[in-house]
């Protein structure tokens, strides 16, 4: 009598995404306790269970797992932004935001080296920062920045301000907290008073370019 083959069990959608969230939280535990250097396909694939071959059903390299921590971090930011902005008076809330900004990564220095100075020569780190910028951590801080952005500008010229003037006048705002950042943790790493002094300054220059963006 010949024997039936055994049936296939259909993998559903929905198991897929709870077990790549699964690979994902693995990551997370190392990446967090550990650093990204700790984090290898190996070791998740072992914890999970499963062979390494598995991994790549649901990530196409180590890089693309490493992207999904740093935007969670990111959203993170987003979220604590917009929670210090809310809390803010309706015409200071942008420099708020900004602030707010500044200071989640002051207080997670080793995660902004890990995310934005990282170069380690086993991963292609400006394809990985580029990638960041179409997650849905940094999507969300366009948005609510724009959003707020529009607030203090259209408070003298409502609805004159183009989409365009927005999104550089944010992406300016991006490129100086960005920079204070790589000053005050990957250069210098400043102590608490020297980083309170220069926050301070750089916070002063921000309002300032907020109020001359509001009067051209």
């Amino acid at each position: 009598m010949a024997r039936t083959p055994p049936v296939k069990r259909r993998v559903s959608q929905e198991d897929r995404a709870q077990f790549r969230e699964e690979l994902v939280a693995i990551a997370r535990q190392i990446y967090l306790s550990e650093g990204a250097a700790a984090v290898t396909i190996r070791r998740v694939t072992s914890a999970a269970g499963v062979t390494p071959m598995t991994f790549y059903w649901y990530f196409d390299c180590k890089d693309a797992l490493l992207t999904v921590l740093w935007d969670e971090l990111i959203e993170a930011s987003a979220e604590q932004c917009q929670q210090v902005a809310d809390a803010a008076p309706a015409g200071e809330a942008a420099l708020t935001y900004f602030g707010a900004f500044l200071d989640f990564w002051l207080d997670r220095r080793e995660r902004f080296r890990a995310i934005f100075l990282h170069d380690a020569s086993t991963t292609d780190a400006q394809r990985m920062r580029l990638t960041l910028f179409g997650m849905p951590g940094a999507l969300r801080h366009f948005a609510q920045f724009d959003r707020l952005l529009r607030q203090a500008l259209d408070a003298r010229r409502p609805g004159l301000v183009p989409d365009a003037r927005i999104e550089e006048l944010r992406t300016l705002a991006m490129y100086r907290a960005l920079g204070f950042l790589h000053c005050a943790v990957g250069i210098y790493d400043h102590d608490a008073a020297d980083t309170a002094r220069f926050r301070a300054l750089v916070l002063q220059d921000m309002g300032h370019c907020l109020a001359h963006w509001r009067a051209h």
